[in-house]
């Protein structure tokens, strides 16, 4: 009897709830193939096929490349460069905008400093870092570690400094330390705006590298694209585009998940409006 009570307390989901999600994918499609049909009906017709190539034949030559194995090395070298440039950039901005954010004498010393350095056009930068580093990886990483640290830098440091100063001198008078009031108090504070200036950062990372790839390289996507471009093959500059886009979106829900992975703590519609998404 009881079974036959609990089986019939649950209720079969109703229709418009299991039409709902297909409903919002649809939406969420609508543009972008509406954008690739009129890409593929304007190519050849309304603007000439050798400007802009089309979506069918971009996708046969990505085909093309997976399966010959040519692009797998460009995705290598790129690959590395933006896990090397967005770990050092993201390490270095957190520790230095807690410390400075942490330190009212050290950010009034080091902050203006920062700033005129932020204000460097980063890509002006790139020759430098080449005539430094090499044509190796290590002059892409740095240059795109660069635009990552800033973003994430000001993003702590602003957390940090977001703290109330009244909720910092009730935990000093219940006896906190420097070690807990950083655990408890400095850190979760900063959390929305590390994990925020890590998503923002996600784009710049991919551009620092491609710039840097631009300037000299001897292999990745930027290369990949850079030769696609002055053979005029528009059909391989758009695949190695695509590619990258891949990259940010693939980074970016790893990013979202480990922002609602850690932030579950927040209040629900906090995070619906940090995360439209």
């Amino acid at each position: 009897m009881s079974d036959q009570i609990t089986l019939s307390s649950v209720r079969a989901p109703s229709p418009k709830q299991v039409w709902a999600p297909v409903r919002r994918a649809l939406l969420l499609a609508a543009p972008g193939v509406a954008l690739l049909c009129f890409w593929q009906f304007a190519s050849g017709r309304l603007i000439r096929e050798t400007y802009v190539s089309k979506p069918t034949d971009i996708a046969w030559r990505l085909v093309d490349l997976f399966y010959t194995g040519e692009i797998w090395p460009s995705l290598r070298v790129t690959g590395e460069e933006l896990v090397l440039s967005y770990a050092i950039g993201v390490l270095l901005g957190l520790l230095l905008g807690y410390a400075l954010g942490r330190s009212p004498r050290l950010a009034a010393i080091f902050e203006p400093y920062v700033m005129a350095f932020y204000g460097i056009p980063k890509i002006a930068l790139a020759p430098l870092f080449v005539i430094w580093f090499g044509i190796g990886i290590w002059s892409k990483v740095m240059l795109a570690g660069t635009m990552v640290f800033f973003l994430v830098f000001y993003n702590v440091f602003a957390g940090v400094r977001s703290v109330d100063r009244d909720v910092v001198n009730l935990a000093l008078v219940l006896g906190a330390n420097e070690r807990q009031l950083g655990r408890q108090i400095y850190l979760p504070a900063a959390a929305p705006f590390l994990l925020l200036g890590m998503r923002m950062a996600i784009p710049y990372a991919v551009i620092g590298v491609i710039v840097g790839e631009f300037t000299s390289s001897t292999a990745g996507l930027g290369l990949f694209i850079n030769y696609a471009s002055s053979t005029y093959d528009p059909a391989g500059v758009f695949a190695g585009i695509s590619v990258l886009l891949a990259f940010v979106m693939g980074m970016n829900a790893l990013a979202t998940r480990l922002e609602r992975k850690l932030l579950k703590w927040q209040p629900t519609s906090q995070r619906i409006a940090a995360d439209p998404n």
